[in-house]
């Protein structure tokens, strides 16, 4: 039998409404809250030196400043530690803190210092490219070969040769040039740091015999490419290459990759962990015409963020915080980090960088951009 709702009692009708309002106001603070952390999230990277083959570690590569590998967490006097955070879009502080070993000597000074771009164009420059690398080039029939060491190695097909080549380059030759020669069973395919799609992937060729998937549109956008340099491959391409790990945001331009610094108007190809100058001529004006070049900026990756960390609470840990409005996505989404001016050897045991977002109308359309690709990926719509 239907029963009519109870009627509060006049005494507590004033505790009711002092209730109510309270559940309203919690309700909206808490929706307020939960809105603000989605669309404006602080970011934070982290790397556990007990654990340095963890794949929880999310800050990227730790070395010196001599580039020896720094997973130790071990930092000497003087001696730099760089590392690196990759995050996409625009940000207002950055908090840096670390913790010590228990035995570890307790800094007195220690400065830390952030740098943004690509990862790529923080590396060291080596010297500058002119030519096209020498190779001895052949067209048989309908097939290119390159002869390395007295073998002649077939390209893949002539898009994979007229990637790295021009087609007057390949000296025409008879059958009986194959005769005369031992021919590979293993195909030269595109250039690396080309981009290829096959099917409902695209592709970036990081070596002879590796080609990545990008995680999503997002990421190879987010790494300075643009999808009107992929190229369609044909089953036969993509056969010859070992499908290697994901693309994610940080991951390092490959060899093969040209950037453009649009401060100095200067090119530079990465090749062996350096980046070159590309300087002008026939090879410069042939790798432009295959590649987009991937803007950077000088003046950019050398604004700086810096602070000085101070000791908390307990005596092995230390923190610092410093804004970083300054240093703009524009040119890359890696922040160096380098911690160096210490007094004394140091031993690390974790780091942790965290980065809170501005809160402007781009982040919040870059997060709803987030959202839809997930959910389009969800259930299978492809955009």
């Amino acid at each position: 039998m239907f029963q009519l709702p109870l009627a509060i009692p006049p005494h507590l009708k004033r505790s009711y409404r002092i209730a109510r309002v309270f559940l309203y106001v919690f309700f909206i603070a808490g929706t307020s809250l939960f809105l603000v952390q989605t669309f404006f999230p602080t970011l934070t990277f982290s790397f556990n030196f007990r654990t340095p083959s963890s794949s929880k570690n999310s800050l990227l590569d730790p070395h010196s400043d001599k580039d020896i590998p720094a997973t130790n967490g071990k930092i000497t006097q003087n001696e730099m530690f760089i590392t690196t955070a990759s995050a996409i879009g625009e940000f207002s502080l950055a908090d840096i803190s670390f913790s010590l070993e228990k035995k570890s000597a307790l800094p007195n000074t220690l400065e830390v210092t952030l740098k943004r771009s690509y990862r790529s164009f923080f590396l060291p420059t080596g010297v500058p490219l002119t030519n096209f690398p020498e190779e001895s080039l052949y067209r048989v029939d309908d097939t290119y070969y390159a002869l390395r060491d007295g073998t002649l190695y077939p390209f893949v097909s002539d898009n994979a040769y007229l990637s790295r080549y021009p087609d007057t380059f390949a000296i025409d030759e008879s059958r009986d040039f194959l005769a005369n020669h031992l021919v590979s069973e293993e195909w030269i395919g595109y250039r690396v740091g080309s981009l290829v799609s096959f099917a409902d992937g695209v592709f970036l060729i990081v070596s002879e015999t590796e080609m990545r998937p990008f995680g999503s549109p997002e990421i190879l956008l987010a790494l300075g490419y643009r999808f009107e340099d992929v190229r369609p491959a044909s089953e036969e391409e993509i056969g010859i290459y070992k499908r290697g790990r994901i693309i994610l945001i940080g991951t390092q331009h490959p060899d093969g990759t040209l950037l453009l610094d649009t401060d100095t108007n200067t090119y530079y190809l990465i090749e062996d962990n350096l980046k070159h100058p590309l300087e002008s001529g026939d090879y410069r004006n042939f790798i432009r015409s295959k590649q987009t070049p991937i803007v950077v900026s000088s003046k950019a990756s050398e604004e700086e963020a810096k602070c000085t960390f101070e000791p908390g609470l307990f005596g092995q840990s230390f923190s610092c915080q410093t804004e970083v409005a300054s240093l703009h996505s524009g040119f890359g989404n890696d922040f160096r980090v380098t911690i160096e001016k210490s007094d004394t050897d140091i031993d690390i045991s974790t780091l942790q960088v965290s980065f809170e977002s501005v809160k402007s109308k781009q982040n919040m359309r870059l997060i709803l951009s987030k959202i839809k690709q997930r959910l389009l990926s969800r259930f299978g719509v492809n955009q």
